[in-house]
C-alpha cells in the first residue's frame, strides 16, 4: 500500500525511539508530524489533516488515553495504533472502549510496523475508493438532471417566443397598414414584456441552482422557525444539522409548503395542521411533512414534481415542486416523493424527504 499523501501523527515522549521510527516512517513514504506529548499532538490535530495517529500511551502533559479521546470527538473516524509497554497494561481496558484499531507491544518492530500501519489504512483506502465512485455517480446524475432541465426548459420556452413572434408581426403588419396606434402599440409591448418577465424569471431561477453553493453547517429546527406558520407544528426528537447550502434548502421548505397553503385555500380547509417529523437511519435523514389540506387527485399526484406542473406564479405557468427536486439533488444526491395519507386530522399530502447522512451533523 503506497504511503504517498497519508498524513501520519508519531506520538512518543522518548527521544530516541520517536527519532528512530519517525525516520522509518518517512522512509516508508508517509508524511510524519511526530511529537513527545499529547497536548501538543491534540493541539495540532485539531487544526490538521491527519489520516492516522500512532502514540504511545504513558506520557507526560497528556497521556495517550486521553489525547484518543480528544481525538474521537474530533473526528471519530481516524485509525489508531497504540504503542505499549508491560507497564501499560492497566490502560488497555480504557483503550478497547476507546475503540483503538491496533496494539503494539514495545519495542516496535519495524518488518511488523508497516504491515500495521496497512491493515489499519486499508479500510480506510476502501472507504475513500467508495466515495470517488459514489461522488462520480452522483456527478453523473446531475450531469443528465442538468441535460434534461436545459431540454425541458427549451421545449417551454417554445411558446412564449412564439408568441413574441407572433406580436412583433402583428405590430408589423399594422404598421404597414397605417393602423398601428400607441394604443395597440402599448398593448402589444406589454404582452412582449409579460413574456420577457416570463423568460427572465425562469433562467434565472436555474442559473441559481447552477452557481457555487455557500455550503456551511445549520439548524433543521432554526431554518423551519423562520419560514412556518403558527398553525405548524415541529416534532423532533433531537436537533438536526444539515451541511449544505441554507438559502437552498430554505426555498425547498417554503416550496412545500407553499404547495400545502394552497390546498389549504383551494379546499376552504379551516382548522389548518402541518406536521413535521424527523427521524434517521444508517444512510438517511428522512423529513415527513404532512397536511390536512385535502389531499389531491391521482393524476396531480403522479406528476406533481414534473417541470412547470404547478405554481402559478410566474405569468400562469410555473416551476411546481420540479425546482425543488432538482435543487435537492444537486445540494446532496436526495430523494423527494410525495403520497396522499389520511389520518385523525383528516386527508391530506405527506411530502417524504430522505437526505444521505455524510450531509448530516
Amino acid at each position: 500500500m503506497n504511503g504517498n499523501n497519508i498524513n501520519l501523527m508519531y506520538v512518543e515522549d522518548d527521544v530516541i525511539v520517536n527519532d528512530t521510527i519517525t525516520s522509518l516512517l518517512q522512509k516508508l513514504g508517509y508524511t510524519v508530524y511526530n511529537f513527545f506529548n499529547g497536548a501538543d499532538a491534540y493541539n495540532y490535530f485539531k487544526d490538521n489533516k491527519i489520516d492516522i495517529v500512532i502514540s504511545d500511551i504513558d506520557m507526560p502533559k497528556m497521556n495517550g488515553i486521553e489525547l484518543v479521546e480528544k481525538i474521537k470527538k474530533v473526528n471519530t473516524k481516524t485509525p489508531i495504533i497504540f504503542t505499549t509497554a508491560i507497564s501499560d497494561e492497566k490502560y488497555l481496558l480504557d483503550s478497547i472502549k476507546l475503540g483503538i484499531d491496533l496494539f503494539m507491544k514495545k519495542p516496535i518492530d519495524c518488518s511488523v510496523l508497516k504491515e500495521n500501519v496497512d491493515k489499519v489504512l486499508k479500510p480506510y483506502f476502501l472507504e475513500l475508493e467508495n466515495e470517488k465512485k459514489e461522488e462520480k455517480i452522483r456527478e453523473q446524475a446531475k450531469e443528465i438532471l442538468i441535460a434534461k432541465t436545459v431540454s425541458m426548459i427549451s421545449h417551454q420556452w417554445r411558446q412564449p417566443l412564439s408568441k413574441i413572434g407572433s406580436i412583433t408581426s402583428k405590430i408589423r403588419v399594422y404598421s404597414q397598414m397605417n393602423k398601428l396606434t400607441d394604443e395597440i402599440l402599448i398593448a402589444n409591448l406589454e404582452k412582449i414584456e409579460k413574456e420577457n418577465i416570463y423568460l427572465s424569471s425562469t433562467i434565472n431561477k436555474f442559473n441559481n441552482l447552477l452557481e457555487k453553493k455557500d455550503i456551511r453547517e445549520f439548524s433543521l429546527k432554526e431554518l423551519l422557525k423562520n419560514i412556518i406558520e403558527d398553525e405548524i407544528s415541529i416534532e423532533m426528537q433531537n436537533n438536526v444539522f444539515i451541511k449544505s447550502d441554507y438559502d437552498e434548502f430554505k426555498n425547498i421548505f417554503e416550496s412545500i409548503l407553499k404547495n400545502s397553503y394552497e390546498q389549504f385555500d383551494k379546499n376552504d380547509i379551516k382548522n389548518r395542521k402541518i406536521d413535521i417529523t424527523t427521524f434517521q437511519d444508517d444512510d438517511f435523514l428522512n423529513i415527513k411533512i404532512c397536511d390536512n389540506a385535502g389531499g389531491i387527485d391521482k393524476d396531480t399526484l403522479s406528476n406533481v414534481f414534473d417541470l412547470y406542473h404547478s405554481d402559478k406564479s410566474l405569468n400562469g405557468r410555473g416551476l411546481g415542486l420540479y425546482l425543488a427536486k432538482v435543487s435537492l439533488t444537486l445540494l446532496t444526491n436526495g430523494e423527494i416523493s410525495l403520497e396522499n395519507i389520511e389520518s385523525e386530522n383528516g386527508k391530506g399530502v405527506c411530502v417524504k424527504i430522505k437526505i444521505p447522512t455524510m450531509y448530516v451533523s
